[in-house]
């Protein structure tokens, strides 16, 4: 059988491009015993993939060079089964290569239950997925996030941001949180909930901030780094926690990353910063799906998410990704 898969054909120079993929037949072998045969529906792109191309191997997966195929996560479909454990028309989630149809171990796949056939697949790559997932494990585990604190989230109307400002609302916390344009603003505080929000673009981030928070914050959840790195410290309350998911605003930039300038003043203030990996957390994922399934049927989490059409444009919307042009978490739908 042949399928197509997405490969790295260069090494961007700069910012990653489209261009840098190319797109190939490749054949896909029968599946052996205990394996599936799996079609890809849905597949989810995150931003820190980009870190990985030229570099090492890290814990979310192996550095990634010319002919390399990336891999995210992603809603597949059972097409054929040698494995008791799954048939013909079962969905899973995955950690994905960028491949329309491939083979799968029965380890590889986490069903979705019968019981969830109502919640739509793209829920389970956002809310229910690996970036609910770790937006749940840094806001929650990591963060300790109360109903009492001022959460400041960067990058909030990114596919983590969103799901974190949800679930610190689900909590009863106080939000603030950040994006890039006046629409994704206007998303932050009319469906999401979250108490202010402004555009970083707008001015100094530390300004904004105070603006948005005048009395501080408590807790600060970091999908972006450098300046609204700095400007949380500057922010933050005595005894405040910040937690470092993320450096959008620093990838891709080699020698070239900033770290926090003012990072004395976790002395002073007795800050605690903290990063977080989130496959050292598995062992929360079942509270953390039956925890957020119920907020999703009380209505209080939704899915965000930006949808773009056909396998073949995949480079496309990873690139728009990292240039800022999703709202929620950036899919493919693989079905169209």
């Amino acid at each position: 059988m042949e399928t197509l898969e997405v490969q790295l054909d260069s090494y961007p120079d700069g910012s990653v491009e489209a261009r840098n993929f190319r797109i190939s037949s490749a054949s896909v072998p029968e599946p052996g015993p205990g394996e599936v045969l799996v079609h890809l529906r849905r597949l989810g792109l995150n931003a820190g993939l980009a870190n990985r191309i030229g570099g090492p191997d890290t814990d979310y997966g192996p550095g990634i060079h010319p002919g390399d195929v990336p891999a995210s996560d992603g809603v597949i479909e059972v097409i054929h089964s040698r494995n008791a454990a799954f048939k013909a028309g079962d969905l899973a989630v995955r950690k994905s290569p960028w491949r329309g149809v491939d083979v799968a171990t029965a380890d590889e796949l986490r069903i979705i239950s019968a019981v969830d056939s109502d919640i739509p697949l793209e829920s389970h790559l956002t809310i229910l997925g690996h970036v609910g997932f770790t937006a749940y494990t840094g806001m929650v585990h990591v963060g300790g996030v109360q109903a009492t604190d001022t959460v400041f989230v960067s990058g909030a109307a990114g596919g983590v941001g969103s799901c974190a400002v949800q679930f610190a609302k689900a909590i009863g916390a106080s939000v603030v949180g950040s994006a890039g344009t006046a629409e994704k603003v206007h998303l932050l505080t009319q469906e999401l909930s979250a108490d202010a929000a402004f555009n970083h673009h707008d001015g100094p981030a530390a300004e904004l901030l105070r603006g948005a928070a005048p009395d501080g914050i408590n807790l600060f959840y970091d999908n972006v780094g450098g300046e609204q790195l700095e400007a949380a410290l500057e922010v933050l309350r005595f005894r405040g926690r910040a937690v470092i998911c993320g450096a959008a605003s620093q990838y891709g930039k080699g020698g070239d990353r900033r770290g926090p300038a003012n990072y004395t003043r976790l002395i002073y203030q007795e800050l605690t910063l903290r990063g977080f990996t989130v496959t050292a957390h598995e062992d929360l994922r079942g509270e953390f799906e039956a925890r957020v399934t119920q907020w999703l049927r009380e209505g209080k989490v939704h899915s965000v998410h930006t949808v773009v059409d056909g396998f073949s444009h995949i480079p496309d919307a990873f690139a728009s990704l990292l240039s800022g042009g999703n709202t929620g978490r950036m899919m493919v739908d693989c079905d169209s």
